[in-house]
């Protein structure tokens, strides 16, 4: 019993220690770097308690997270090519944005969906 509660206090502080130690390195990409950073943050919540020893497998409504995904998914690519020249659609100049956190929190919900998508599936 002793192991489990140190592990549900340990595992995040090791989690967290690793994304700050990790984060700084992917700096240097541009506009993929929030995309990466936004995508490792969103895995690791989404782990956060399987690894420290809460986990629950089946989840009956899992698959719908797959609706949401791929929509802010779709957003990120075309925030990418309005980004770079490559697509304008006037309709969608709302979403075109080269704020870096608003693409870190949009990836962070990919990650942590994507990541609770495969893990609780049927």
């Amino acid at each position: 019993m002793f192991l489990r509660k140190l592990l549900v206090m340990v595992v995040p502080l090791l989690l967290a220690a690793a994304l700050c130690l990790l984060l700084p390195l992917l700096s240097g990409l541009g506009f993929w770097s929030n995309v990466l950073k936004g995508m490792l943050m969103g895995i690791a919540l989404a782990l956060l308690l399987p690894l420290s020893g809460a986990t629950r497998r089946k989840e009956p409504f899992a698959t719908l997270l797959a609706v949401p995904l791929l929509l802010l998914v779709l957003t990120v690519i075309y925030q990418y090519l309005a980004s770079i020249g490559a697509a304008r659609i006037p309709v969608l100049d709302m979403l075109a944005t080269s704020e870096g956190q608003v693409v870190l929190v949009e990836c962070v919900f990919i990650g942590y969906m994507g990541t609770q998508a495969l893990r609780t599936r049927r």
